[in-house]
C-alpha cells in the first residue's frame, strides 16, 4: 500500500470514529432541561394590603403552591390605579416567574394611562371570582336606609362624599350613581379599596362602595351600615340580615349591573405555552379545592373559575364595557377607540 493509500485510511478511519464520538454523545447525553417552576415564582399585587385584591391574590397563592411545588412570593406594588405594577410585570422576562393581578381595575388601564401593554389581548388571564358590590355608610352619619341618602344628596348636593378605589369597579359604579341616576354626591377616589373603607369607617367620608367580603368585618363590627347592594338582587348577609338592591329605590341603575367585580392573575400572552399548562393546571386544582371553597363563603363571593379563551373573552368584554363608560362620561385620559376596544 503507497503512502499516500495509507493517510487516507488513517484520514477515514480519524473520521469514522469522530462521527462515532458525536453519534454517542448526542444519542445518549440528554439535553437537561428544567422543569418549570424551578425556583420560586412572584406575584406583584397592584393594591394596596388588605383589600379584595390582596386576599384573593394571597389565598389563591397559598393554594396553587402545593401544586406547583414552589413557594409564590407575593409583593403589593401600588401606583397609577394599578399601572405601576402591570409595566412592571410586563417589563420583566415573560418566562412565568413574575405573574400580575388582573382585576375589575385592569380593564381601565390602557384608557387612563395610555399603556398599550395593559390591553386584554396582550394577556392570558386565570379570573377566579368576585363578591357583590355593597353601598355603606360610617354607622353614625345618621342614615338608616338609601331613601333617606337619596333624599339628603338632593337637598345638600355634593356635601355626601363617597370613597371608592380609584380605576377599580367601585370607583365607577359610584361615578354612574352621580353622572346616570341624578345623585348629587362627592365621588372621592383612593388608591386601593382598603384605605378607602378605613376613611369611612374614620368619618373622613361618608360613605364607601365596596365588595360585601371587604366590609363584612366592618359591618359585624358595627362600624358600617349596609344600605343597598349594587346588584338586581336582595342579598341575605349571614349575621347581619337583608341589604335591600339599589334598583328597588333606584331603577335607572339598573342598566348598569354588569359592572361587577372580579379578581385573578394574568400573565403576558407569549409566556410560553408549556409554562401556561402549568399554571392553568395548578390554577384549576385551586378552584376545585376545599380551602378555596371555604374562602369564597368567607368573601361572600362566587367562583367564575376562567381560563384560556374563557377568561380572555371575559376580560375583554369587561375592558369594553368599562373604557367606553368612563369614556362617556368624560374621564379618560385616552380614547377607548385608539386600542381598537370594540364599543358594547
Amino acid at each position: 500500500m503507497s503512502n499516500v493509500e495509507n493517510k487516507k485510511m488513517i484520514v477515514s478511519k480519524g473520521l469514522l470514529c469522530l462521527a462515532c464520538f458525536f453519534l454517542t454523545y448526542f444519542t445518549f447525553v440528554p439535553e437537561v432541561v428544567a422543569a418549570y417552576p424551578e425556583r420560586s415564582v412572584n406575584w406583584i399585587l397592584t393594591s394596596a394590603p388588605g383589600g379584595g385584591t390582596d386576599s384573593w391574590g394571597r389565598k389563591l397563592a397559598s393554594v396553587m403552591e402545593k401544586t406547583l411545588g414552589q413557594k409564590i412570593v407575593l409583593n403589593n406594588m401600588v401606583g397609577a390605579g394599578g399601572a405601576t405594577g402591570t409595566a412592571y410585570v410586563w417589563q420583566a422576562k415573560h418566562d412565568g416567574y413574575t405573574l400580575c393581578t388582573a382585576n375589575d381595575s385592569t380593564p381601565s388601564l390602557a384608557v387612563m394611562t395610555g399603556m398599550q401593554e395593559t390591553t386584554s389581548p396582550n394577556w392570558v388571564f386565570f379570573i377566579a371570582g368576585g363578591s357583590p358590590g355593597v353601598l355603606c355608610v360610617n354607622a353614625e352619619a345618621g342614615f338608616g336606609d338609601f331613601k333617606t341618602l337619596l333624599e339628603e344628596s338632593g337637598r345638600q348636593p355634593g356635601k355626601i362624599k363617597v370613597a371608592s378605589c380609584a380605576g377599580s369597579v367601585w370607583f365607577v359604579q359610584a361615578e354612574v350613581l352621580e353622572k346616570y341616576c341624578g345623585l348629587s354626591l362627592g365621588n372621592v377616589p383612593i388608591p386601593g379599596t382598603q384605605p378607602a373603607i378605613l376613611s369611612c369607617v374614620a368619618g373622613e367620608t361618608v360613605a364607601v362602595v365596596a365588595s360585601i367580603g371587604e366590609v363584612a368585618d366592618f359591618v359585624k363590627a358595627g362600624k358600617l351600615l349596609p344600605l343597598v347592594t349594587m346588584q338586581e338582587e336582595d342579598y341575605e348577609m349571614q349575621g347581619y340580615g337583608t341589604i335591600p338592591s339599589i334598583i328597588t329605590e333606584l331603577p335607572a341603575y339598573a342598566a348598569y349591573l354588569p359592572l361587577k367585580q372580579w379578581q385573578g392573575f394574568m400573565v403576558p400572552f407569549d409566556t410560553p405555552e408549556d409554562v401556561k399548562a402549568v399554571l392553568h393546571n395548578a390554577f384549576t386544582a385551586a378552584m376545585k379545592s376545599q380551602e378555596m371553597e371555604d374562602f369564597r363563603l368567607s368573601q361572600h363571593a362566587v367562583f367564575y373559575d376562567l381560563s384560556g379563551k374563557d377568561g380572555l373573552d371575559f376580560a375583554s368584554k369587561s375592558e369594553s364595557v368599562t373604557s367606553w363608560l368612563l369614556d362617556e362620561m368624560g374621564l379618560v385620559q385616552h380614547s377607548p377607540e385608539k386600542f381598537g376596544m370594540p364599543r358594547p
